[in-house]
């Protein structure tokens, strides 16, 4: 009876041993935003670990390089597809993020996907585990745009040449009333004028025959 108490004791006395470092061990968790953006347009995705007294991560990012292309926020090399990101913790606070620039190259929807190749708490001595995480972002290409920039030169095109032929119509009759005025101007007879010219010649020969006559 005795011996088989001990046995008993010895099992709940290692059992208590074994479950805080089972059950109860510290855990951390990643998450990745998703969003959308325009081709050629700049992309933030946010990577979040958090964790109890998370003090380090090294997780990779993967992605599509042929719609995205990498800009900042971590390491990578010759923009391959991947992002390295590696960081210590700043605080206790049991955060770290990421803040991963991509630019849109071409249309269509992307996978992001997050694995951690390791964690460690703030002493160092103690993993988290290696936690991942997907998302998915939306390239929308400029198609629209450049249609509707189309548009609005067609329109004003035509409203161009709508207006066109309107200013010479308003040019062509411009000319012709300045036409009609110097012909006016010129066919134009000044009478009085005429009439004095006329009255002064007739005057004239009058005391030129009246001279004459004196001589003869």
């Amino acid at each position: 009876m005795k011996k088989t108490f001990r046995i008993w004791t010895a099992v709940m006395v290692l059992f208590a041993l074994l479950v805080p470092s089972t059950v109860f061990a510290a855990s951390s968790s990643v998450s990745v935003s998703g969003g959308s953006a325009q081709v050629g347009k700049t992309l933030t995705v946010t990577v979040t670990y958090k964790g109890s007294s998370l003090g380090y991560v090294n997780g990779h990012l993967t992605y599509d390089n042929s719609k995205l292309e990498y800009v900042s926020g971590g390491s990578s090399q010759g923009d391959a597809g991947l992002v390295e990101l590696k960081s210590y913790a700043g605080d206790a606070s049991g955060k770290i993020s990421f803040n991963v620039k991509f630019k849109a190259k071409a249309s269509g929807n992307v996978k992001l996907s997050l694995e951690t190749l390791e964690t460690q708490n703030l002493d160092g001595d103690q993993s988290l585990g290696n936690p991942s995480a997907d998302s998915t972002v939306k390239i929308t290409g400029a198609k629209a745009t450049t249609e509707a920039t189309k548009e609005s030169t067609t329109e004003e095109t035509t409203a161009a040449e709508t207006t066109q032929p309107t200013s010479s119509a308003a040019a062509d009759e411009s000319t012709m009333d300045q036409a009609q005025q110097k012909d006016s101007e010129g066919s134009g007879i000044n009478y009085p004028l005429l009439i004095a010219i006329a009255a002064v010649i007739i005057i004239l020969i009058g005391l030129i025959v009246w001279k004459l006559k004196r001589r003869k």
